[in-house]
């Protein structure tokens, strides 16, 4: 029997709640009055600008909060407990698939490998 992809975190673990912090569960669900525009936000971030590259305006609210913090990173490694909120990768992304740079040390990285690719060195 084939298995369905989208089954699956990009960790490689169920989709539906696989601890780690691309895990929507993991991560609080915002929503920008301005531009009406809903994205999500890593557990432990207390930013409210809105990540839409045409807004990027404080004053997000929380819509839904995560429903736990993660337990796994990315790699499925287990998390220390001792670690503080926040830490590790982040993942700027919109509900509906796109992504933005959110200027933490991940995007930034992110964004100049997709440069590289694209051959755009600037």
């Amino acid at each position: 029997m084939a298995t369905d992809p989208s089954d699956f975190c990009t960790c490689g673990g169920p989709a539906d709640a696989c601890g780690c912090p691309a895990d929507i569960n993991t991560q609080d669900l915002m929503f920008c009055p301005h531009c009406a525009g809903q994205w999500r936000r890593r557990h432990g971030d207390t930013s409210t600008r809105c990540l839409h590259p045409h807004c990027r305006r404080d004053g997000s609210t929380v819509a839904r909060r995560a429903s736990y913090a993660p337990t796994h990173t990315a790699d499925g490694q287990l998390i220390d407990p001792g670690e503080p909120a926040g830490t590790g990768e982040c993942f700027a992304e919109f509900i509906d698939g796109s992504w933005t740079n959110c200027g933490c040390p991940d995007c930034e990285d992110r964004e100049a490998l997709g440069r590289e690719e694209n051959g755009d060195l600037t």
